[in-house]
């Protein structure tokens, strides 16, 4: 049997092949195509836009005038500095150590006790999706007596993650749309129903 998958932004396509089978369409047939992305529309309605003077306000990088991508300078500072010490060797299964002793260093201070006290574990992960995942599952292994709480709004895949690790959920509020701002009376109505 072969295996060969080919991915886009918002498709994934699989193709399998068996000696002597004639088709494995009846594989596929219950796979239903994921729902669109509310957040991920706004890039596509931006792309679909004709107008010369749009504006992407959505997910993304940094843009120029011209609609280019910008990279900070904060950034090329920083590939300067550690691309001499890459080796493309593979990392081992927690990442990089030093990455992620300097991540907690940053967000929780250089002399957080609770960092001095080795109670914050800690792994590097691909992308913030690949983050949720892997914690997903280890709450589903090492805590599946626990729930998540998931904020409104988020991404949509943080609902599916978590589904299917079988870990239930919890939605709490955040956001005020009409200020753009945080919805603090609903926050605190929130946490109340979740202590």
């Amino acid at each position: 049997m072969a295996i060969r998958m080919a991915t886009s932004s918002r498709i994934l396509s699989c193709t399998v092949t068996v000696p002597g089978a004639r088709s494995m369409s009846s594989w596929w047939k219950s796979v239903e195509p994921a729902a669109n992305d509310p957040i991920l529309g706004v890039t596509e309605a931006f792309l679909a836009d004709p107008n010369p003077d749009k504006v992407n306000v959505g997910v993304g990088a940094y843009r120029d005038d011209n609609g280019k991508p910008v990279v900070l300078e904060c950034v090329r500072e920083a590939e300067r500095r550690i691309s001499g010490n890459m080796n493309m060797e593979y990392l081992p299964m927690g990442g990089s150590l030093k990455m992620v002793e300097e991540t907690l260093k940053l967000a929780y201070g250089e002399t957080s006790e609770f960092i001095n006290d080795k109670r914050i574990a800690a792994v590097q992960s691909l992308s913030g999706t690949g983050a949720c995942r892997l914690f997903a599952d280890f709450q589903k292994r090492f805590r599946p007596d626990s729930q998540i709480y998931i904020p409104v709004p988020t991404w949509a895949n943080h609902h599916n993650i978590w589904r299917d690790a079988l870990v239930p959920q919890r939605t709490y509020r955040y956001y005020l749309p009409e200020t753009r701002g945080l919805d603090f009376a609903a926050l605190m109505d929130d946490v109340k129903v979740i202590s």
